[in-house]
């Protein structure tokens, strides 16, 4: 375990009612974090965290070595442990060499809200001092990539955020009493310039990084120089990713401005004076009248409000509005009002230069442009001409941002586009034809569950040499050949087609299937047409009645006697599970690691039901067993 308070320049309150500006320490060491390694003990060293009436604003989790698999129990009593431990707006950070997962206390309600991160520099958008003492303790993580990383709405609602002084920040900025670089950043802060704008300015004038001059804003806000600005970022990606409305009293309760007696109070006061809850801006005004933030502040909000809690209902109001204007004054919108192709078709006639990003769900795609022309690209595991293909290709939804003249340190060389992108779009058009064309054929297209047949192995050594073809007779090279093999061991007789591309992510959908359709028809998989689930819930509710007659300790007796019986020390029986009360349950991670065909273990479970209702008709009259089975099968169990 690491665990020490953070030795980094942190925020406290500034007392009230001192004279001397000169002698106050505006960033003594108060915010708290620990960090700790997973281990079976932790848990125990957690309790004793409680018992000390402690609270900190930060608990990192380091899964370094052991990564997110975790026991569902485990999750559930960190986050209990999280509702104890963690002060308002603190943060419960898991976190691993390619992503990260938190567990935040800035739900008004008083719950957790989560957020997973597809690499451990997200967390610098939203807690950039938080992520600066996790590269400080936990190995690997390298803080010069903090600038590069983090989620692209998240990103984009900080670095378009404008940071607003205080009253007790305009009287520090006043005084020039900070030390540099925190006297360099509140001098810049005007009320109207842009985090970006800013950060830009001084990485200019004083060779100051972004990521540094992030973390001395969080700092300022800290000691309430500032008004909130990170503590709103999760609340408004998660509204407008959800197309969620809110009103302006729960986004001042989200942001940290107002507590929840607060808004009461000033809920109250606004039913008194006879105007409804609808009155947002009213309510506003009272918050100013009582001192909770200046009118500057309030103006910012009920832009916020407008741009990420209120983009959708003009949609909604009007068939014909097109989000493509929000994207044009604010570089920020959402998939479905304008398609792939004509989004990536808008920034090349443009001639744009700057980087767009896209998120949808757990995927980010990441595009430069350079004078409009799409120069390199990535989303997730997938690089360049693959990304793209799949990005037009698949994609139906998702939030866009454009940064001006933005870069990104995630697109190296391997990320290079070498073709222009009409060529983009004509080839993914094809692709797309494809994927229909095989689509088509399947009973249940992307639904269809599939599975590899038994002797998989020797069939595949028998045509890897031979020269093979997809679907449109382009030649099977030697890396799809290996890539075909990888594939296949997710083809289970479990999974749907469209979790095993989501699954297989080193390759772009559309190559996907056709390599499904290549192994159909070489017969190498199959269309699963049983489901393991009936013959196992038949099982199952034949169990819970018998068990009703034998008892609960003889009939698992006999449950246990018949599996042996059947398959003994095998992989079947592992494949089977018997709990204390007596019911049984399919292993589906030992199925799926072992390659074990879903018909096969099918069979497996119906010769052990029959060895099992053999040893019932010995324990108990025959007529009964057989009764019970006619009852289930026929679907009358009452």
């Amino acid at each position: 375990m690491t665990s020490f308070q953070s030795d980094l320049p942190q925020a406290q309150t500034i007392p009230q009612g001192e004279d001397s500006l000169e002698e106050k320490n505006y960033f003594a060491s108060t915010l708290s974090f620990l960090t700790y390694s997973y281990r079976e003990t932790l848990f125990a060293e957690l309790e004793r965290l409680v018992e000390s009436g402690k609270g900190f604003d930060g608990l990192i989790i380091d899964l370094m070595q052991t990564g997110f698999s975790l026991p569902l129990e485990a999750l559930v009593k960190f986050s209990l442990y999280a509702k104890r431990l963690l002060k308002p707006q603190g943060v419960l950070l898991f976190v691993k060499a390619d992503g990260a997962i938190t567990l935040t206390k800035d739900d008004p309600g008083g719950g957790l809200t989560f957020n997973a991160y597809d690499s451990p520099f997200g967390i610098f958008a939203r807690h950039p001092m938080l992520a600066d003492y996790v590269c400080a303790t936990v190995a690997g993580l390298d803080r010069r990539r903090l600038r590069g990383g983090g989620s692209t709405l998240a990103n984009h609602i900080l670095f378009t955020s404008t940071p607003v002084l205080t009253d007790e920040g305009r009287k520090v900025k006043e005084t020039f009493a900070l030390p540099a670089p925190q006297s360099w950043v509140i001098q810049v802060i005007d009320d109207y310039s842009s985090v970006e704008s800013m950060t830009r300015l001084l990485e200019s004038r004083h060779h100051l990084p972004a990521d540094e001059t992030l973390r001395i804003m969080q700092e300022l806000e800290s000691a309430h120089l500032t008004f909130p600005i990170f503590s709103r970022i999760q609340f408004l990606a998660n509204c407008y990713h959800n197309r969620k409305a809110f009103r302006l009293g729960r986004y001042m309760v989200a942001a940290g401005i107002l507590t929840e007696s607060q808004l009461q109070e000033l809920l109250e006061k606004q039913s008194e004076q006879g105007l409804g809850r609808g009155q947002k801006s009213y309510l506003g005004l009272l918050a100013v009248r009582a001192g909770y933030l200046n009118t500057r502040e309030l103006e910012v909000l009920l832009d916020d409000q407008y741009l990420y809690g209120g983009y959708h209902k003009k949609a909604e109001d009007d068939p014909n509005s097109r989000n493509i204007e929000t994207m044009r004054d604010s570089m920020i919108g959402s998939l479905g009002a304008i398609d792939t192709a004509g989004l990536l078709q808008s920034f090349s006639t443009a001639k744009k230069t700057g980087l767009l990003t896209v998120e949808n769900r757990d995927k980010a795609l990441i595009v430069s442009f350079v004078n409009g022309k799409a120069t390199h690209a990535r989303m997730n595991r997938l690089r360049g001409y693959d990304a793209m293909v799949e990005f037009l290709v698949c994609w139906t939804e998702g939030i866009f941002v454009f940064r001006d003249k933005g870069v990104s340190q995630e697109l190296d060389d391997t990320c290079t586009l070498k073709h222009p992108v009409d060529r983009l779009l004509l080839d993914a058009a094809l692709f797309q034809d494809q994927v229909n064309q095989i689509l088509n054929t399947l009973p249940g297209g992307r639904n269809t569950i599939l599975e590899r047949v038994w002797n998989f192995e020797t069939l595949w050594y028998k045509i890897e040499s031979r020269p093979l073809k997809y679907l449109d007779e382009s030649t099977v090279a030697d890396t799809d050949k290996k890539a075909i093999v990888e594939l296949v061991n997710l083809i289970d007789g479990l999974s749907t087609l469209d979790e095993v591309i989501k699954s297989y992510d080193k390759w772009p959908g559309h190559l996907i299937v056709k390599s499904v359709h290549l192994l159909l028809e070489h017969r190498l998989v199959n269309v699963q047409q049983a489901s393991l689930f009936r013959p196992l819930s038949i099982f199952q509710r034949i169990v819970a009645e018998l068990q009703k007659t034998i008892g609960r300790d003889d009939n698992k007796a006999l449950l246990q006697a018949s599996l042996h019986y059947v398959h003994g020390d095998s992989a079947a029986s592992s494949r089977f599970h018997i709990d204390s009360e007596g019911r049984v349950s399919v292993n589906l991670s030992q199925v799926k690691s072992s390659g074990a065909p879903v018909s096969a273990v099918i069979l497996e479970l119906r010769r052990w039901m029959e060895a099992y209702l053999a040893y019932c008709r010995r324990q108990i009259e025959p007529s009964v067993v057989d009764n019970v089975v006619a009852k289930v099968v026929n679907g009358n169990t009452t």
